[in-house]
């Protein structure tokens, strides 16, 4: 009997880039609002943004990406982003950061939490945080980790063992932010690297 499932058919292929937009675009708008999280958006952001873009080419040709790399790859084509394309920067994104359903209500995106949340060890391992935290500043975070054996860690590597995403004090930003660490976190997690993206709350219960 001749089975019926084609891994080729164009329909099954279609469908299977249709998610994989769908999930970069979430991704980008959280990542929008992450960077509009101290109302100005700079050079840094911008060339971070860019490159979050060229890393997912499937959803350049989907709005809003559609709009903001072409707009992107314009303003940083001479290296230096003025004054002028930081404000006109910052209004597009402001425009996209929140995206409406047709009711008229913020849309949330997932956090990309690592589901079954998972074990926690601090000693010997490393830990990066982003957002801002109810626990207390970057360096209270850090230290609470120190104090018990763990590592932190500034940035995100292969080698990092978690992510730790803090609340930012808008319920619509703490359950749709991805800011540029969190992009990078959720691809070396999906090619395999051992990293688990956790919240502050579960991070923070372990430390008892």
């Amino acid at each position: 009997m001749e089975n019926a499932y084609d891994p080729e058919d164009p329909r099954l292929l279609r469908i299977h880039a249709d998610r994989i937009i769908k999930r970069d675009i979430d991704q980008l708008l959280g990542i929008c609002e992450f960077a509009l999280q101290d109302g100005h958006i700079d050079q840094t952001e911008a060339h971070s943004i860019l490159s979050w873009l060229h890393n997912h080419r499937l959803s350049i040709d989907t709005w809003p990406a559609s709009v903001l790399y072409d707009r992107l790859r314009y303003m940083l084509a001479d290296g230096h982003l003025d004054e002028d394309e930081q404000r006109d920067l910052l209004t597009l994104i402001m425009n996209i950061a929140s995206p409406r359903s047709s009711a008229g209500n913020v849309v949330p995106t997932a956090l990309p939490l690592n589901t079954p949340a998972p074990p926690v060890t601090i000693e010997g391992h490393s830990f990066c945080f982003t957002g801002v935290f109810d626990f207390g500043k970057r360096a209270d975070c850090h230290g609470a980790i120190e104090q018990r054996g763990g590592i932190p860690a500034g940035s995100i590597t292969k080698k990092l063992h978690y992510l730790v995403i803090g609340n930012i004090g808008s319920d619509v930003w703490r359950h749709s932010s991805f800011g540029s660490k969190i992009a990078k976190a959720v691809d070396y997690r999906e090619a395999g690297a051992p990293l688990a993206i956790i919240s502050e709350s579960y991070w923070a219960a372990r430390l008892r």
